[in-house]
């Protein structure tokens, strides 16, 4: 499948999920699965059979994998689910396409706000990163804490990877830091292609394969808005 019908069938996903979810009476805990709400399940079961319908392998948060094929679509259904609970607007569904030469099409969709980071492999995006260089300077996203101050000027927990990471590309953090290195890929692929070809420089807390399709993996992405700002950054995490 190419490249463009990809997003196109992204883009159509999130739109008729955002529809679904506007009706949506339910969003609690399932019972069934610790730390599993309503709305992932019904964005899990909305978005995975068009996927499978068009010949493409899915993994995702909620059901892992299923169906065969060239390209592996990697699914957030729902990331950020506890600010979707609460009423936060700051939860997203991220799809990323990934082939045998890496990550190939993304689309990370803001659900509450309508925000749409999408990108293709090669094309670029017209988003611009801030170019901070130093962490003196730089507004830090993080997922969990980091056990000193790291030298930030100042910093922010918004609770949903991928709309966190392509929040730097845009240009509204500097940087984006999980320092548990805790996620799945599912947390953060669609907006890792998405921060790449804007133009951030990207890493992983030890220095691991961030582009893996492997359901038990747990990653530390890191993304700033220059090499020079996640140099600081990876030396202010005793990283070498």
């Amino acid at each position: 499948m190419a490249p463009e019908d990809l997003i196109a069938m992204f883009d159509r996903l999130a739109d008729e999920l955002s529809e679904r979810l506007e009706h949506l009476e339910g969003w609690g805990l399932t019972g069934a699965v610790p730390g599993q709400y309503e709305h992932d399940v019904v964005a899990d079961e909305l978005i995975v059979p068009p996927l499978l319908d068009a010949g493409l392998r899915v993994l995702t948060e909620e059901s892992g994998f299923s169906g065969s094929g060239d390209i592996t679509v990697v699914v957030d259904p729902v990331d950020g689910s506890t600010n979707a609970a609460r009423g936060l607007p700051w939860y997203a569904t991220s799809l990323c396409a990934v082939d045998d030469q890496g990550m190939l099409a993304s689309g990370v969709y803001n659900l509450a706000l309508g925000d749409r980071f999408v990108a293709v492999r090669g094309e670029g995006t017209d988003d611009t990163p801030s170019q901070c260089t130093s962490l003196s300077d730089a507004i830090v996203a993080f997922s969990g804490y980091p056990d000193r101050h790291l030298g930030w000027r100042q910093y922010r927990t918004y609770g949903a990877a991928a709309l966190d990471m392509c929040a730097v590309a845009t240009g509204t953090f500097d940087a984006y830091v999980d320092v548990d290195g805790a996620h799945g890929v599912w947390d953060y692929l669609g907006a890792l292609l998405f921060c790449a070809e804007s133009g951030c420089a990207v890493g992983e807390l030890n220095d691991a394969d961030l582009v893996v399709l492997e359901s038990e993996a747990r990653r530390g992405p890191i993304v700033a808005s220059t090499p020079q700002l996640l140099d600081e950054l990876r030396a202010a995490l005793a990283i070498s």
